[in-house]
């Protein structure tokens, strides 16, 4: 892997990934409605329909505080009278206990509950989803996968296919990681989410398949178009994090290009990160390389791009110095003796663009890959 590609994907991933901020999967369920007191003395009056004894367990369990013991008596009673004329209370009296044990953030006693309750109705929507928000809570990821793909697919959501993808990725799936980072990203509001294709570009060059990343590179800048700062980002995080990241982004398309000696191609993406980083010391290392295997030396573009390598002290800094020394003496006897031109072109032309995006040193690949990486700083 070129030096390069391993600098670049760190630096990547560190412009785009600054503080991912997880939406709520599921706003939070009405309780439902008890009976009323009305309801209640109707009941009372019609008790030809109930023996005192059926009606007397239903009060009991409607009326416990204790929620476990509140939710064993309910489903008692669905078993011991399961043609009750009392059932409809019943269920009204469960799903107002799910939605307590919800608020309560009991999320063990609510998974519980509620797939007690499935067993009774398999589909009601309603407690499935209950189930799914305890399990992604409890971070039992299968069951929350397999509840939420049911809820899915009845009323499609971006927010739980966000989270689909977000799991299978925790659970080292990624064909079906990058199915639901696919679908997440067909949501007007998720298509500007820049740093969910910026994972597979890391991805991809880090196993060194590089045309696989700069598919995902092409992909990351469209939705950077598509993409709006969140309120809370400060207006120089953001500008600075989207200017790494499309830096990047070109610079991968280009050295994909002339590893495809498409050379006037790779030329044209590294130009384009230069006029998001003027200060950019590879891009102009690759544009050198495609200039001189286009034969472009006669003019100094060649070796004034190797020149401006060599002075910005980056990583590719001496090999810059060998290349530039190689092609001027070839044009000229054998000799280095008015080099110092060149240098003296490539320094006014480097003064000149005041730009530069990079807030830290010039470091080694190495040492960039060990360095911790924030998280994106979406919401």
């Amino acid at each position: 892997m070129k030096p390069g590609y391993k600098r670049i994907f760190i630096v990547l991933l560190a412009a785009a990934l600054l503080l991912i901020s997880v939406p709520a999967m599921f706003s939070q369920a009405q309780p439902a409605q008890k009976p009323q007191a009305k309801q209640a003395q109707s009941v009372e009056e019609e008790t030809q329909e109930y023996t005192e004894e059926e009606y007397d367990a239903y009060e009991k369990a409607v009326n416990e505080k204790d929620l476990d013991k509140r939710g064993d008596m309910l489903l008692a009673f669905m078993e011991k009278y399961p043609q009750s004329k009392l059932q409809q209370y019943i269920v009204t009296s469960f799903l107002t206990l799910m939605y307590e044990l919800q608020k309560e953030k009991k999320y063990d006693k609510l998974e519980s509950a509620a797939e007690r309750w499935l067993k009774y109705f398999p589909n009601d929507l309603q407690t499935i989803a209950y189930a799914a928000d305890a399990a992604r809570q409890l971070g039992h990821d299968q069951k929350f996968l397999d509840y939420g793909q049911k809820i899915y697919a009845v009323k499609p959501d971006s927010t739980l296919a966000f989270l689909f993808a977000e799991t299978y990725k925790k659970m080292n799936n990624p064909a079906k990681h990058r199915e639901w980072v696919e679908k997440t990203m067909t949501y007007p509001e998720y298509a500007g989410r820049f740093d969910l294709w910026m994972e597979f570009v890391d991805k991809f060059a880090k196993e060194k398949q590089f045309d696989k990343a700069a598919e995902f590179a092409e992909l990351t800048l469209k939705a950077i178009m598509a993409a709006k700062k969140p309120d809370t980002t400060p207006e120089a995080t953001w500008r600075d994090a989207v200017n790494k990241t499309k830096r990047g982004c070109y610079y991968l398309i280009g050295v994909n290009y002339y590893d495809k000696d498409k050379f006037t191609e790779a030329i044209r993406e590294l130009e384009k990160s230069l006029t998001v980083d003027p200060k950019f010391d590879m891009a102009y290392y690759y544009i050198g390389l495609s200039q001189w295997r286009l034969g472009k030396v006669e003019n100094d573009e060649a070796p004034l791009s190797f020149a401006k390598a060599y002075l910005l002290k980056g990583e590719f800094s001496e090999q810059a110095k060998e290349h530039l020394e190689k092609i001027y003496k070839a044009i000229h006897n054998n000799t280095i003796i008015g080099i110092d031109k060149i240098y003296k072109r490539a320094e006014t032309e480097l003064a000149a663009d005041k730009g530069g995006i990079l807030s830290y040193p010039h470091v080694s690949a190495s040492t960039l890959r060990a360095q911790a990486l924030p998280k994106a700083f979406f919401v």
